[in-house]
């Protein structure tokens, strides 16, 4: 794991265990915009980082874009899997596991292919251009997650019930 990356998996272990509770008390749909706008916020900044700056800064970065991941998937899984009869469980898990895994798939893929389209010359064309897909991608995403409502009894009800 390159040393830059390592606030970002701290953020992630740090917040991960306690992201349900905070989608509880905040309200699933505030839960994910919040995630969504940290990793864009992050990504955005990373973006136009000159290729000389300190390990120290690419780090802290890091932090927003490590937030923001256990903020958008945990407490939706959770919601998906407190909404599904318990002999559906296992199917409802294995589709959003699959998803999940079919979405990974087709990013290393896409943005490999960016990395190695420009060989080394010009190798931070192809991180940039990454990361300002996916930028697009998660405001593309936080367009169309429905605002947070005011009254949160409808927004977090059955994740309440997860333990």
């Amino acid at each position: 794991m390159p040393l830059g990356s390592a606030s970002s998996v701290a953020a992630q272990l740090l917040l991960t265990p306690i992201s349900t509770r905070f989608a509880r008390s905040v309200g699933l749909r505030a839960s994910i915009t919040g995630g969504l706008l940290l990793m864009a916020s992050g990504m955005i900044v990373l973006t136009v980082l000159p290729a000389t700056a300190p390990v120290w800064a690419v780090s802290a970065l890091m932090i927003p874009v490590g937030l923001g991941g256990p903020l958008i998937m945990p407490p939706p899984a959770a919601h998906l899997l407190d909404h599904v009869p318990g002999h559906r469980a296992g199917v409802a898990s294995g589709i959003l596991n699959t998803a999940r895994q079919i979405g990974g798939t087709l990013a290393v893929a896409v943005f490999g292919s960016l990395l190695a389209d420009h060989g080394h010359a010009e190798f931070l064309h192809g991180p940039r251009t990454s990361l300002v897909i996916t930028v697009v991608v998660l405001l593309a995403t936080t367009a169309a997650t429905p605002l947070p409502s005011l009254h949160r009894s409808s927004d977090v009800g059955p994740v309440m019930r997860f333990r």
